[in-house]
């Protein structure tokens, strides 16, 4: 295999690229589900052909001729069991060099599964594939993050690739959308609001500075000279600023380096929070939630802020909508201080609650809210043990809200040697205890379970006792 960094000329590229878009004609091309949209995998988008091939050190084309697992250095496999590998070799023939090497075989690397960003490449497979040096720089790897396709899908890029020897001008392209989108506080999902205009966006580098306004369709260019630039889209009034900026580096006079931003609404609620004496209430976690999601069961979505020292809160990039603002309004994990469920402006009745309505970047200042006393807290202890009795370190132990057990509000721990464990509860709460155990002899899960039970004071050790029942 041959991993050599000499580059083709650019008319001998041209010629390969023109011989692979004629083949493209007479390929059929197959609807398949690509390996990116598969794959729970998170990373940069590669971008289009002349950003992503200036970011590679090597792009060719070639047919895979076999696929082979690296040393896997887990421990040994039982009969039966099956271990996805970590990183696979995938061994070309038939290449031919576009950028970056030369010789009619290639051998790279890719991740063993989409989650880990590796490409789900085929034997027998044709592909146009987008490699990096690794970092010892003896070989090549590439993944999903890549434009890495099949070479039935890689028309965008051939053509690309046939215009590198023709002259071209000493500036690359710097573009993109400006879009506007807004979470959905009711459901928890991104809503998409189409295109924003008007958006003024600078481009910054080493003594030069560029601009251009987004126009209807949200879109604007400049071109540049190659190097780094900052670059930065300022929304008008209203809209956030956070999140607006990005470095990028355009590698050669042909390349381009595509920005998109998304801004949202700058909508902002504050008030202050009071003791019941009367004093600020510092470090209280105030919710906002969507008016018409009170007293729903289900996950419920709000947003959190922290009261500072002088009992001052305030939520930012709150989207338009009908709004309630509390405390406690939902359980939290690990909290040592709980209230009992009060809304704004300081009544446990929901009905009674203020309602908020925000337009898109409005501002609102609500009047003092006064809490009630917080609820009582005791420490719950117990025990985690086997159906004969004797203690589980090895388990681990949570406590679930007795209303809705699929939500943990204390983190799993383990327990110790003896098997006992502790938490800190809360008074008219509901919690469900819950423990588990992998078995590893029998190769199994087992768990069991306390509750739910409703802290009304003084409670006197549980016992959670395992079995493959539970």
């Amino acid at each position: 295999m041959t991993f050599l960094s000499v580059q083709c000329s650019f008319s001998e590229v041209t010629m390969r690229v023109t011989r692979l878009l004629i083949g493209l004609t007479t390929l059929t091309v197959l609807t398949l589900a690509s390996a990116r949209s598969a794959s729970a995998c998170s990373c940069e988008p590669s971008g289009p052909p002349c950003q992503n091939v200036f970011h590679v050190d090597a792009v060719f084309a070639g047919t895979v001729l076999s696929i082979s697992a690296l040393p896997d250095e887990g421990p040994p496999l039982r009969p039966g069991e099956f271990r996805i590998p970590q990183a696979l070799r995938v061994e070309f023939a038939e290449v031919m060099a576009l950028r970056g090497i030369q010789g009619a075989a290639v051998s790279v690397l890719t991740a063993g599964s989409g989650p880990a960003c590796g490409y789900a490449f085929k034997v027998g497979e044709r592909y146009l594939v987008y490699a990096s040096r690794n970092q010892n720089g003896t070989g090549f790897v590439t993944g999903i993050c890549s434009r890495t396709r099949r070479l039935a899908d890689a028309g965008d890029d051939l053509r690309f690739l046939q215009t590198l020897s023709t002259p071209s001008d000493t500036r690359g392209r710097v573009y993109g959308t400006i879009s506007h989108w807004e979470q959905d506080l009711a459901t928890g999902e991104p809503r998409q609001h189409g295109p924003v205009s008007d958006v003024y966006v600078s481009v910054r580098g080493s003594g030069s500075a560029f601009e251009a306004l987004s126009d209807a369709r949200g879109r604007y260019e400049v071109k540049v000279p190659p190097g780094r630039y900052e670059v930065t889209a300022l929304p008008p009034t209203g809209f956030s600023t956070r999140y607006l900026r990005r470095t990028i580096e355009l590698r050669d006079a042909r390349a381009c380096f595509v920005a998109d931003f998304s801004v949202r609404f700058d909508g902002r609620i504050k008030g202050v929070v009071r003791q019941s004496s009367g004093e600020p209430a510092e470090r209280v976690a105030v919710e906002v939630m969507a008016a018409d999601a009170v007293g729903k069961a289900g996950n419920i979505h709000t947003l959190r802020a922290s009261t500072d020292a002088g009992g001052s809160f305030e939520f930012v990039e709150v989207p338009p909508g009908r709004y309630v603002v509390g405390v406690d309004l939902t359980p939290r994990m690990n909290a040592d201080v709980i209230f009992p469920t009060t809304f704004h402006p300081g009544t446990m009745d929901a009905t009674l609650a203020t309602v908020v309505q925000l337009d898109g970047g409005q501002q609102r200042e609500l009047e003092p809210m006064t809490l009630p006393p917080a609820r009582r807290s005791y420490r719950l202890t117990g025990r985690v043990v086997f159906e004969d009795g004797s203690p589980a370190p090895g388990a681990f132990i949570s406590l679930a809200d007795g209303g809705a057990t699929w939500r943990q509000v204390a983190a799993g721990i383990k327990p110790e040697s003896d098997g006992t464990f502790s938490f800190v509860v809360h008074e008219g709460r509901s919690y469900l205890a819950r423990a588990s155990y992998w078995d590893e002899a029998q190769r199994k899960q087992i768990g069991g379970a306390v509750g739910p039970f409703v802290v009304t004071g003084e409670m006197g050790p549980l016992k959670v006792v395992l079995s493959e029942a539970r």
